[in-house]
């Protein structure tokens, strides 16, 4: 054990005074803010739409006012002197629209260029109430008195509260996940590679036992990414706060916590193998082929991330659930939008411990039957009779 600490002490102390590793990280952090800042200043946040009013009571106002919360719209009056003030603040985009009344049930409309749908649909009913409560008026009627419609809304699934944050958090912490295991797995294939190649893995072989240096370069690179992981996440999750992107829920939180369990599976998993395919070859020039299967396993687990969110209901997105790796990216969106249940989280997160001490003991046959080979890169028939221990 004593080893096994050294060995990932020191791959943590290199890797993490690296200038590209610390550049890498800054320059992630800094993107991350200026596009948090940039985001929110182009949404505009809670945006208000200011409606002038000519020639109309308060009632009218607050009608208008109120329809625009019914519609999910914020909107805001304005009463104005006269049509000509109307139509200048409109023009220079003061407002939003205008409404001027011409006459007993005549009412004008005024917008730059294109009134939007929904101030528009909430004019109509404005002015359409008003009339009514006017012509009842005229016949002696009192609007207020007369029985009142009730509207309930039913659901028939649970409302599920900042489900676009908890997505949002999901899916970018499953994008930074993958590629954090490809530049943390490729991070281990180097390492090995160079070892290999510069001969100081004999060296290293005479202190510590192969599984020892394997086990220690794996958890040493696997801290580091985590810790990066972890900071750029957490600055993430800060600078949507501050720009009121996110409001950082208790259950935000809980999915960005389900996002850093799947990562340490996930990148178990991979680093296991990448770690095999560098044992696998004598020279860097050799590791982008030998390394190719792993890359392309790793961008089907990014894609079925990033188009699956748009399907998550469909029968191959919940089979791909339960497969690893595939379930290390999908399984913290699943949960974030709550299409899954806890039977389905502890089973799925059973299946993918599983396929990685299946990848540790796969990985482990194949570094120490290999580590110290050189020459010619190993073919996929020798790694074969290594795994099944005919070699």
């Amino acid at each position: 054990m004593n080893n096994i600490k050294l060995v990932a002490g020191r791959e943590i102390n290199t890797r993490a005074r690296e200038k590209s590793f610390i550049i890498s990280t800054g320059v992630m952090m800094a993107v991350i803010i200026i596009g948090a800042i940039v985001w929110s200043a182009l949404s505009g946040g809670d945006s208000v739409d200011r409606v002038g009013i000519v020639g109309a009571d308060a009632g009218l106002s607050a009608t208008i006012e109120s329809g625009g919360d019914a519609a999910g719209q914020r909107i805001e009056t304005e009463v104005l002197p006269n049509a000509d003030a109307a139509r200048s603040a409109v023009g220079d985009g003061d407002l939003a629209a205008a409404l001027i009344v011409t006459g007993p049930g005549a009412y004008t409309a005024v917008s730059k260029n294109g009134m939007d749908p929904t101030i528009e649909g909430v004019l109509r009913g404005a002015v359409a109430q008003r009339d009514l409560s006017e012509a009842l008026s005229a016949r002696g009627v009192d609007a207020a008195s007369l029985p009142q419609p009730r509207f309930t809304l039913d659901r028939t699934q649970a409302e599920k509260p900042d489900e676009a944050q908890r997505v949002t958090v999901a899916l970018i912490g499953s994008i930074l996940l993958i590629m954090t295991i490809m530049m943390g797995g490729l991070m281990v294939a180097v390492g090995v590679v160079e070892e290999k190649s510069s001969r100081i893995v004999e060296l290293l072989l005479s202190a510590v036992r192969p599984l020892q240096l394997l086990w220690g370069k794996i958890l040493g690179i696997g801290a580091i990414s985590l810790a990066q992981v972890v900071l750029i996440g957490a600055t993430a999750l800060i600078a949507g706060r501050a720009t009121g992107l996110l409001t950082l829920t208790g259950t935000a939180t809980t999915v960005f916590a389900a996002v850093i369990a799947w990562f340490l599976l996930g990148f178990l998993f991979f680093a296991a193998l990448y770690a095999a395919t560098g044992a696998m070859v004598s020279r860097q020039e050799e590791l982008n082929s030998s390394s190719a299967p792993l890359t392309i396993l790793v961008l089907a687990a990014l894609y079925s991330g990033t188009f699956g969110i748009q399907a998550l209901d469909s029968t191959l997105i919940q089979t791909l659930s339960w497969i690893p790796p595939f379930s290390a990216v999908l399984m913290p969106i699943r949960i974030a939008t709550g299409d899954t249940d806890p039977g389905q989280v502890i089973g799925t997160f059973a299946i993918m411990v599983a396929a990685c001490l299946l990848a540790v003991w796969v990985a482990s046959r194949i570094y120490t039957r290999s580590i110290l080979r050189t020459g010619s890169r190993i073919k996929w028939g020798e790694v074969a009779a290594m795994v099944s221990g005919r070699k």
